[in-house]
């Protein structure tokens, strides 16, 4: 601003100086004198009013541009506002998210305690009294009965065991991540020894917080679950491992793929269950991607990320 009106002084003082040199004034009019037929020596009056016009017209747009950009200055400080305001309510919003994991997992250990302290024994004592009744009367048609009865309250002993699997998962402190998960292959593979379970799991446990293991563990409970019930597979494969970035701004990540090779989700349908909706919250809670796609050539695909954080605490 301030060297445009030094330059503006500066070739105003030029023009005075060299039109006093050259006496343009009175050449003007003596060049003008010969077309005074068409009025040329009143050109200066028009250029005057043009210069003046044009001036006016400057003023205009400058006012039209200094409001345009005070109105643009003001929408600019309302999008930050507001995209402070969502980015506030999105922190909220996986604050609350974790804290319902956090709620869903106590519940789970409450009744997971329950069934154990009041089922299990139960059950274990109803077993060992049948037992004894079995062993002490002669009567075949109450045998038939005892039986009966035991065989029911073995059925529930199993069930039960089960349940308690899927409520309360091995301790992750003690046996790590891996080892969670192999238990969890095991079970699953005995209760569907028709589908055949390849696993390559690729990941330090000890890097892991307990939130993010639990995640991991529940997104492969939930993935194995939705292939026993929906799949129709006959393969399934898991693969957990670490990526490293190969930038040294990057955060190392923890990448699992659980696929199969059953008959795939229908085409442009959405995520449905329950169980991989919350599965899908408590990943992009930790900032995590998540998705679950049709596989090439058939099948379904279950995929997401964590960042790692190496500064939490180890499981």
């Amino acid at each position: 601003m301030h060297q445009d009106t030094l330059l503006v002084l500066i070739v105003t003082l030029l023009t005075y100086l060299v039109a006093g040199y050259f006496d343009l004034a009175e050449r003007y009019i003596d060049w003008t004198a010969l077309g005074e037929i068409y009025q040329l020596d009143e050109a200066v009056f028009v250029l005057l009013s043009g210069c003046i016009g044009m001036i006016w017209f400057s003023f205009r747009r400058r006012s039209e541009l200094t409001k345009s950009l005070q109105t643009n200055l003001a929408m600019q400080n309302e999008l930050q506002q507001t995209n402070q305001h969502i980015s506030h309510l999105l922190d909220e919003n996986k604050a609350l998210i974790k804290h319902t994991a956090l709620v869903r997992e106590s519940e789970r250990q409450h009744l997971a305690t329950e069934l154990h302290d009041v089922f299990g024994q139960h059950l274990a004592a109803m077993d060992a009294n049948l037992t004894v009744a079995l062993n002490v009367t002669d009567n075949d048609d109450l045998q038939t009965m005892l039986q009966s009865v035991m065989d029911s309250t073995t059925h529930l002993r199993s069930i039960t065991k089960n349940k308690l699997r899927n409520l309360k998962p091995p301790i992750l402190k003690s046996i790590g991540l891996s080892g969670a998960l192999q238990e969890l292959f095991q079970d699953w593979q005995q209760s569907f020894p028709e589908i055949s379970l390849s696993s390559l799991l690729s990941v330090e446990d000890d890097i892991l917080d307990e939130e993010t293991a639990l995640t991991l563990y529940r997104a492969v409970q939930e993935g194995l679950v939705n292939v026993s019930r929906h799949a129709q597979a006959t393969e399934v494969s898991i693969v957990l491992n670490e990526i490293t970035p190969s930038s040294l701004a990057g955060n190392t990540s923890l990448h699992l793929r659980l696929s199969d090779n059953g008959k795939g989700l229908p085409p442009k349908e959405p995520i449905k269950g329950l169980g991989l909706i919350g599965i899908r919250e408590r990943v992009e809670a930790q900032s995590g991607t998540f998705s679950v796609v049709t596989a090439s050539p058939q099948g379904t695909q279950l995929e997401l990320t964590i960042p790692l954080n190496l500064n939490k605490q180890g499981i």
